[in-house]
């Protein structure tokens, strides 16, 4: 590491600080500082790559989709014939 020291300033909502300084904790660091520099250390080290799903939002079941799938191939089918009337 360089001699050469910079302070980096991040507006967060104390919510989000509060959660992260947890988190942070449960896994062993001192600090939120702490957990954000061997974070960065670690994404120029081992090119990190993130990927962001949303875990909350809904997801269909394997069966679900499947029945789902099914039943749009249906639907097309039957457009195709002309068992369904479009516009």
């Amino acid at each position: 590491m360089s001699n050469t020291t910079v302070k980096l300033q991040i507006p967060l909502d104390k919510t989000l600080r509060d959660g992260v300084e947890r988190h942070a904790k449960s896994m062993g660091f001192s600090s939120v500082q702490d957990f954000t520099r061997v974070l960065y250390a670690t994404v120029l080290k081992n090119n990190v790559q993130f990927n962001l799903t949303n875990l909350s939002e809904p997801r269909l079941s394997p069966e679900a989709e499947a029945r789902y799938t099914k039943q749009l191939e249906e639907y097309e089918e039957d457009k195709k014939v002309g068992k369904i009337k479009t516009k």
